[in-house]
Parts: C-alpha cells; structure tokens; sequence
C-alpha cells in the first residue's frame, strides 16, 4: 500500500460521471511520505513451493477429515470427539405445550410482504431478529457456525479494511494532519459500458463485484436518479423518520432529519493557499503534479461558509445489482479542511462557462441513523440543469473506532456496520425498483 493512491482528484462537473478507472495512474511510489513504501511480504521460490506441496511434515496433526472412524484423532476415536461436541452445545430450550384457542378464534394472516421481499409486522409485534442472531432451526447447516456470511459484505469489508484501518499511510496522514479526514461514501447509480453507453450487463443475473481490471478499464459510473424517482424516496425516507421518531412503539432507534440548502464553488488552490495546509496534507497534493482545487460550500441565505476541503480519491469498489433499479460505488476518499478565510481565493471557471454557471445549488435532505449512518438525497441545479443524487456515507470516527478494536482483537461493530451499509444500499434500491410483471 502506497500514499499514491490517495492523489487522484475527485471531479466536481455536471453530469456525476466517474470513470471508473480514474485511479489507474497513482500506482507509481509517492514521495510524500518515507513510510508511503512498506515492505514486500518475502515470497518463497518454486522449489521451496513445490516441495511444500509435495510433502506435508511428519510432525503435523493429521486434518479430521482424512481420520478414519476406528482411529484415534487428538486421543480420541472420531465419534468419542463428535459426541463431545455435541454436549458442549448449548441444549435448545424444549418447547412448552400451549392450550389451542377456542374454535372461533382465527389464526392470523401471513404478514404482508413489502417490495423488499420482508414481512412487515404490525405495530403490536416485536421487530425482527437481528442479522446477528444465531442460525436457528432450518436454517443451520450441518455445522455449528453461528452465522453464514455474505460473499458480498464480506468482499466490502475486506476492501474498507484494507483501505482504511490497515492502510498506514492514511493512518499516519490522518494522524500527523488534523485539518484532513477519511470518508466512506456509497453512491447509488448505473455502471456504464463504455462501448455500448449501455448499463453493464453480463452473464450475472444478480449482485457480484467488478473486478477492479474490468472497472479501470471498460466501464464508468454514473449518478442516476430521476425526478420521480427523487420524490418516491423523499417520501420513502420521510416516513422511515416518522415511524422511528423518539418513543415510537416498535422500539426502532430514531432517524434523524436535517434539510440544508448550499451553494458549491471551486477555487485555485496556488502557493499561498497550499502553505496554510499542514506539512503531511502539503506532501499530499505537492505530490499529484495536478492543478488543486478547493470546493467552498456556503449556505444559501446567509452566505456564511460552512465547509471548504480539497477531496482525494483512494479507491472505489463496485457493485452491479441487474436485479434492481440501480448500482452501487463504494468510495474511499481523504478530504483535506482548508484553514481560515476564503477571501481573495481565485475562483475557477471552465472554458465556455461563466463563474456563475460553474456554482452547484445544492438542495439536500440528510437522515442520520444509529450515529454511524448519514443517507443524503440531494437536488443539484447547476447552469438551469437539475440532477438528483442518493449517498450513504459512515461515520468515519465510529469506523476507525471500530475497525482499530478489530486489530487489537477487542470485540466490536465493524463488520456489522459495512454489513448495514450494504443492506441500506439493497433496500433502498429495491424499494425504488418497479414490481416484475407475472408473464
């Protein structure tokens, strides 16, 4: 893992398109920092390999499933060491026998199923189990294991992980510069061919993983939503947040609501503005060879300025979903706060377009859930054009929090926190998704 992965810009024009491949070009070694090169795990050479696979040493345990039942296996025979399995687990607790109700009593309807394929209970029933729950019943494999992953959130964790928690040039970045942040940013969308201008279509009929060679170099995303679309999750979102207001009978945690309304503006980042920068943060953006940018958000009514940064892509993972409305981008990024006033800044503007045309009237909704999640539903009007927008985004200190106990080997949340990014990433796209019609 190299700082050079944190210097490829994120771009700021209409419409939302990324290239997917965008990162290809920051594989060379970064000299911001002397810790940016670790060192090479060793790798053994073919002799050595092939002997190792040849022969297994005599001193090894012999695996259980290469005992036969008459032998021994750890001083005991195969099914002496089943049965002490078996009473190790807990017993499950026998059902108590219940009187049958009386004849005119009915039994209750099935449950009505939602778009999303889960019953939805009525108000006087407790919610559901959680993901966490011990597999139960039919659905236990023949194994004792406590819960049977998802290729797809596992694949998700892996990749925050490696990115994130266990990428020590972030890490030092992010402790020797305390004007710069990590964000963890999902976006709803459509993976494009670049050949066809097509949504990605393949021989997968459900959700997988892009291979990050397929990404770089054949498809692009794109943030997609209509403004119908934008009005059915407004609404879908708002009445998430009044079913789980404060007290709510259902005991689901509260969702919180938050409208802002900003303007977005670019500048020139030159010497000047770069020297006010932390020396770690300088090292960055030295490094990209590009010219930087400072995006200023100010608020609509008043003007004040409530965030100026200078965003770094890291990396990006997507995720293809033929099954629903839209695709999912994960995206990793550092964002580098810009100290102090913004007077005198010089602001940017692309050929053919004024410095008026080049500002982003951002109309945006935030719900913020279990104090680790922050679903964004944006409008965007930017030279009398409107686009729609739909992010996720994961508190980045619940994250590091999480993700360090997991280096420590402390119990923690940071596999079921990408796993809730993931299924608010599913639910959300499934609900905007239209029924199939029966043929």
């Amino acid at each position: 893992m190299d700082i050079a992965h944190l210097v490829n810009p994120v771009s700021e024009t209409l419409p939302r398109r990324s290239p997917s491949g965008s990162h290809s070009n920051i594989l060379a070694p970064s000299p911001a920092l002397s810790s940016a090169t670790l060192p090479a795990t060793p790798r053994l050479s073919t002799s050595s390999a092939s002997a190792m696979s040849r022969k297994r040493k005599r001193n090894d345990p012999r695996p259980i499933w290469a005992i036969r039942e008459p032998e021994l296996y750890a001083g005991k025979t195969l099914q002496e060491d089943i049965n002490e399995r078996q009473r190790q687990q807990p017993r499950k607790p026998q059902p108590q026998p219940q009187s049958r109700p009386p004849p005119s009593m009915s039994h209750p309807p099935p449950l009505p199923l939602s778009r999303n394929g889960h019953s939805q209970p009525p108000p006087s029933l407790a919610p559901p189990p959680t993901a966490s729950a011990a597999l139960a019943g039919l659905e236990r494999p023949i194994s004792y294991d406590a819960r049977v992953y998802d290729e797809i959130q596992r694949h998700a964790c892996e990749f925050i992980f490696r990115n994130v928690i266990g990428n020590e040039p972030v890490r030092q970045l992010l402790a020797e510069a305390p004007d710069t942040a990590v964000e963890v940013e999902a976006r709803w969308g459509h993976i494009i061919n670049r050949n066809t201008e097509d949504r990605l279509q393949g021989f997968h009929a459900t959700e997988c993983v892009i291979k990050s060679e397929v990404s770089r170099s054949t498809t692009r995303f794109e943030s997609v939503m209509n403004v119908q679309q934008h009005q059915i999750m407004n609404k879908y979102l708002n009445k998430q947040a009044s079913v789980a207001a404060p007290g709510n009978p259902h005991g689901r945690p509260p969702v919180g609501y938050k409208h802002t309304k900003v303007i977005d503006q670019l500048y020139e980042l030159d010497d000047e503005a770069m020297s006010r920068l932390s020396p770690a943060a300088q090292n960055i953006l030295k490094s990209t060879g590009k010219q930087e940018r400072i995006r200023v958000s100010r608020d609509q009514k008043t003007g004040e300025v409530v965030a100026a940064i200078i965003k770094h892509k890291v990396n990006n993972l997507e995720i293809s979903s033929p099954q629903t409305e839209w695709d999912y981008r994960i995206g990793v990024n550092i964002e580098v706060a810009f100290p102090g006033s913004v007077d005198g800044l010089v602001e940017i503007s692309e050929k053919g377009r004024s410095v008026e045309a080049m500002k982003r009237y951002k109309d945006r909704m935030s719900y913020s859930y279990q104090n680790a999640f922050q679903i964004d539903l944006t409008q965007v009007t930017q030279d009398n054009q409107k686009i729609h927008e739909l992010e996720l985004e994961l508190d980045s200190r619940v994250l590091l929090e999480n993700g360090d106990r997991v280096r420590s080997g402390q119990s923690n949340d940071f596999e079921p926190m990408i796993n809730g990014m993931i299924n608010n990433l599913r639910v959300l796209s499934r609900e905007i998704t239209p029924p199939k019609r029966s043929m």
